[in-house]
């Protein structure tokens, strides 16, 4: 049985995208024909599975209304997905490096539409006791403000903070606001004894770090 399932699941991953969402109709009334039916009647109101994680509620509310509650099956079963891919996955364990902190990070957020602030606790030996998004903004910006960063910094009881945003549009280049406002976290942490280790700007395959690039000064 259990191989029977590893067998399908290697199959699932060969399917390309149209393949896959008739396989899904397929299975649930093992009709091949309305299968490929309801399928096409997704491509033609969503052309790629893209246009569809950015239509509109209404636009998909029109498709369950018009296709009926296969479709509302469908929305059930890419939103639990949505929900798995976009899960937190916390950063185990102790902070060695950038490189290892920068590569989770980007797995984390490189799909994301939005930009969001990461906020990372750590202890006095650079051990990871928290890790929340803490903001999430419009697709170009994040309002933010350092009080209510130092403010979960405090409850934390964190020694040293770490923070991270992303960019939507895939590059890591900083922005005048990302480095005015990472010295000001780094002057308002000196004030309050909870020092910023790092500021990371996560893009879609890679990842800088102001404290490697010279925008955060170096004791």
């Amino acid at each position: 049985m259990r191989g029977e399932i590893m067998d399908y699941q290697n199959n699932l991953k060969a399917l390309d995208d149209h393949e896959l969402l008739t396989a899904f109709f397929n299975y649930q009334d093992q009709s091949n024909q309305h299968g490929l039916e309801l399928g096409t009647n997704f491509w033609n109101m969503f052309p790629t599975f893209a246009d569809y994680k950015l239509a509109q509620r209404s636009q998909k509310e029109q498709m369950v209304l018009t296709a009926g509650k296969r479709f509302l099956q469908l929305m059930i079963g890419i939103e639990i997905g949505q929900r798995i891919a976009s899960a937190p996955r916390p950063l185990l364990g102790k902070i060695f490096s950038s490189q290892q902190v920068g590569e989770n990070l980007i797995a984390e957020f490189r799909n994301d539409q939005q930009e969001s602030l990461c906020l990372l606790c750590l202890d006095v030996k650079h051990r990871i006791i928290s890790q929340q998004v803490i903001f999430k903004g419009t697709l170009t910006t994040c309002p933010v403000h350092p009080g209510e960063i130092f403010a979960i910094a405090l409850e934390r009881h964190a020694e040293t903070i770490l923070v991270a945003h992303n960019h939507p549009s895939g590059m890591v280049e900083p922005s005048k606001n990302d480095i005015e406002f990472t010295k000001r976290l780094d002057q308002c942490g000196q004030l309050m004894g909870i020092n910023l280790l790092d500021s990371f700007v996560i893009g879609q395959q890679d990842y800088l770090s102001m404290r490697e690039a010279n925008l955060i000064e170096t004791d």
